[in-house]
């Protein structure tokens, strides 16, 4: 005669605990991964957003009147009209007759919506010396709003 074992195991009890627990885990740990994600994307798309606006501020324009001279370097008067502070370094982009380009980095440097530029804003202006005239285009823009520039089409 055959005995039946009436007892039931502890066996699928535990494992569906654990299946549970485990579940749980693995969802508490994409909860804190997703919500990290969504915070950091905010932040950035926010930081975006606040860079598009101030570029949308930027308004600069070169007025009449630029000067080149081979020896003695570029002079021209950079006029701002922005509603925003320009507080970050511009960058001058300068292509002459031959088709040469060269571009410098400098601070600004407003005296009221006005600044002068010329050989002495810049650390090293010898590349500027030597162009070819006439200046065929001076671009002038803010370094993180490049769409946003100042353009001259000739300077003599």
């Amino acid at each position: 005669m055959y005995l039946k074992n009436k007892q039931k195991a502890l066996s699928p009890l535990i494992a569906t605990i654990l299946l549970v627990a485990v579940s749980l885990s693995l969802a508490g740990i994409l909860y804190s991964w997703s919500s990290q994600n969504a915070k950091e994307t905010t932040t950035s798309l926010t930081e975006t957003t606040q860079k598009w606006t101030d570029c949308g501020a930027v308004n600069l324009y070169i007025e009449t009147g630029c000067r080149y001279d081979p020896e003695t370097g570029i002079s021209l008067i950079l006029m701002d009209q922005s509603t925003v502070a320009i507080d970050e370094n511009l960058t001058m982009t300068i292509i002459d007759n031959d088709n040469n380009i060269v571009s410098k980095n400098f601070a600004p440097n407003f005296k009221g919506k006005a600044m002068a530029i010329n050989d002495s804003i810049f650390d090293d202006s010898e590349d500027l010396k030597g162009l070819v005239k006439p200046l065929q285009r001076i671009r002038i823009f803010v370094n993180s709003c490049p769409d946003k520039a100042a353009t001259t089409i000739s300077c003599n």
